[in-house]
């Protein structure tokens, strides 16, 4: 069996399409999402478009929701810290999508060739990597230690989940972690839209990276025709420059000194 990973899409629709077609040409059975779909770019009505016709195949495609999507409790309570563009983009997506969103669950446990999955968005408040870089975070490494304290207590034999923007395939104390990276916002210097396929057969799993090219020139010129630069400058230029990099200067503007 083939399946196929996909996280941390970030409305970065363009990425998710050029993953979507990239998938149809590697014979894949099921396809698992792993959350933070909205609130990312001008993309985020298209994104969850896509995810809502793929979850009307509920038996081949798993989508749960991740940290981001759940902005939507706090934008609807209208705390005081949200951003501007966040309560925007929640405007714009309308009563379906949002009630789309707010329907997936956190967390799904599924057995496939014998294997206890798990997939999540993020596992744990331990985590998952050892920060070496704020910037260049593909300098960053397994946190080993913590992965053997999140083992002793896992209820499957395999967690795979996004949140980190960054590849993962450690085996620690037994149990298998993985990471896909992420669809639309790399943090590893890789700017193409990354994503995994797992090999599963008989007990054992394989995965193997997958990166794919995509016009970022065409998401700058959604950006522009949205008017997000105008409007939301600062957030704007974050959210772009962290995508054309593929280097985290998301809230991060010291970085650039």
């Amino acid at each position: 069996m083939r399946i196929a990973v996909v996280s941390d899409i970030h409305s970065n629709h363009i990425a998710f399409e050029a993953i979507l077609k990239d998938i149809r040409t590697k014979e894949v059975d099921k396809i698992f999402f792993l959350g933070d779909y909205a609130f990312g770019g001008y993309g985020s009505n298209e994104t969850v478009d896509l995810l809502m016709s793929l979850s009307k195949d509920n038996k081949k495609h798993l989508i749960i929701s991740g940290n981001i999507d759940e902005l939507i409790t706090p934008i609807e309570e209208d705390a005081e810290w949200i951003y501007p563009v966040n309560k925007q983009i929640y405007k714009d997506l309308g009563n379906n999508r949002v009630n789309f969103i707010k329907s997936l669950p956190k967390s799904i446990l599924v057995e496939e060739e014998g294997m206890k999955i798990k997939l999540c968005h993020n596992p744990s408040e331990i985590e998952m990597f050892i920060s070496v870089d704020e910037l260049r975070k593909e300098r960053n490494q397994p946190n080993i230690k913590g992965l053997e304290e999140i083992a002793k207590l896992m209820d499957s034999d395999v967690c795979i989940f996004g949140h980190y923007h960054l590849f993962m395939d450690e085996e620690v104390k037994g149990k298998r972690f993985i990471c896909p990276s992420s669809a639309g916002m790399p943090f590893n210097g890789d700017s193409r839209a990354q994503y995994i396929i797992l090999g599963v057969s008989k007990g054992s799993i394989t995965t193997t990276r997958q990166y794919v090219d995509y016009d970022r020139l065409k998401l700058v010129k959604g950006f522009e025709e949205k008017g997000y630069f105008e409007k939301y400058y600062n957030w704007a230029t974050d959210i772009v420059t962290t995508i054309l990099t593929a280097h985290n200067y998301i809230g991060a503007a010291h970085l650039r000194k």
